[in-house]
């Protein structure tokens, strides 16, 4: 070959390559641009064109978090929260590489829902609508019904309705369609709690309360009560006394509350009971007699069965335990009584009963 064809040929493979190499220089990859869509939709990733320059054919691979989804260069999605998507481009050469990204973000509707629902007692309240609804990002809120809510037009309103409701949140962001949500506020209805009837005795004399409607119950005036954590208290007022109840639902989550009136008529006759249970319980541990109290120089002795003195005591006033003058502790049985009221008053005589 003459040294003028050697030049040529030599020329002309340089000037391949240099054209090759310009081409090379000119690689680019575009995966498109950031948006923002709505709840659902679909969205086509990549450029017009994706690639171009280097040698084509062009080899695309589209990866989310490390995980291969595509493999063409314009692949559409659908994603359901923020995403950001990757794009690597290998031309035909394999030696040419191209990189790009591309986040597509969700509108903040889609965070956007009524909430978790609630349940709470009568005149109770709570907030709705779930944590991410806030105010300051394009979202307008909408609540219905009115009824039992501070504010419907909140991200988060306080519900306080007095009976179970449902209540319906329209939210509307620009570009998207509304989102409907519901939530359930249930309103638990206080027990039916009734003290019972008002009751009239005599000065002296015990009234049994009776409640009803409820599961656990609560009496004031304890200081005249015996049972006063039982539907069916005894009550020993001296004076005209409202008892109030407190009662809950078998739950203890709600309550409610009623009062009965004992009326005391002014009496001066003593009132004997004939059964104590001296167990140490708080509750009926001593004999008690009604209006002992008005006859100050009383005089008590306690016979057992056989007639033998058990108990004595001067100026008594309902402190007997069931154990004998010298401490011993009597046997349950019955016994029998002999009271001298004292200055004239009258002697009085019956039996009282031990109960275990």
């Amino acid at each position: 070959m003459s040294e003028i064809l050697k030049r040529k040929h030599l020329f002309s493979i340089f000037l391949s390559l240099f054209v090759m190499n310009c081409a090379l220089a000119q690689f680019a990859v575009d995966a498109g641009a950031d948006q923002t869509i709505c709840p659902g939709d679909n969205v086509i990733l990549g450029g017009t064109p994706t690639a171009s320059g280097g040698l084509a054919p062009y080899h695309y691979a589209w990866s989310a978090a490390g995980v291969l989804i595509d493999s063409i260069a314009n692949p559409s999605v659908s994603p359901t929260d923020f995403t950001i998507y990757t794009l690597t481009v290998i031309d035909d050469t394999n030696a040419v590489i191209g990189y790009d990204a591309v986040s597509i973000t969700i509108s903040y509707i889609l965070y956007v829902n009524a909430g978790a629902g609630t349940s709470f007692c009568l005149d109770g309240s709570d907030v709705i609508g779930g944590t991410d609804n806030v105010t300051g990002q394009g979202v307008t809120y909408s609540w219905s019904p009115l009824l039992g809510l501070n504010d419907s037009t909140s991200p988060r309103p306080t519900a306080s309705p007095i009976l179970t409701t449902k209540y319906t949140l329209t939210a509307a962001i620009a570009g998207c369609p509304p989102k409907i949500d519901t939530v359930l506020v249930t309103v638990i209805q206080p027990p039916p709690i009734n003290a019972g009837n008002d009751i009239t005795i005599k000065e002296g004399e015990t009234a049994t309360l009776h409640a009803s409607g409820g599961f656990f119950y609560q009496w004031t005036q304890h200081f005249t009560l015996k049972y006063e954590n039982t539907a069916d208290p005894d009550a020993e007022p001296i004076v005209t006394t409202d008892y109030f109840l407190y009662g809950t639902d078998a739950e203890k989550r709600c309550h409610a509350s009623d009062t009965v009136r004992v009326d005391v008529v002014p009496c001066n006759k003593v009132v004997f009971y004939n059964t104590f249970t001296p167990n140490n319980d708080g509750n009926n541990d001593t004999w008690y007699i009604g209006n002992i109290s008005k006859y100050p120089n009383n005089r008590l002795e306690i016979y057992n069965r056989n007639g033998k003195l058990v108990y004595k005591a001067s100026g008594y006033s309902n402190t007997w335990d069931g154990k004998t003058y010298l401490g011993d502790k009597l046997p349950a049985a019955t016994y029998f009584y002999m009271m001298d009221l004292g200055d004239n008053a009258g002697l009085f005589h019956g039996t009282v009963t031990i109960v275990d």
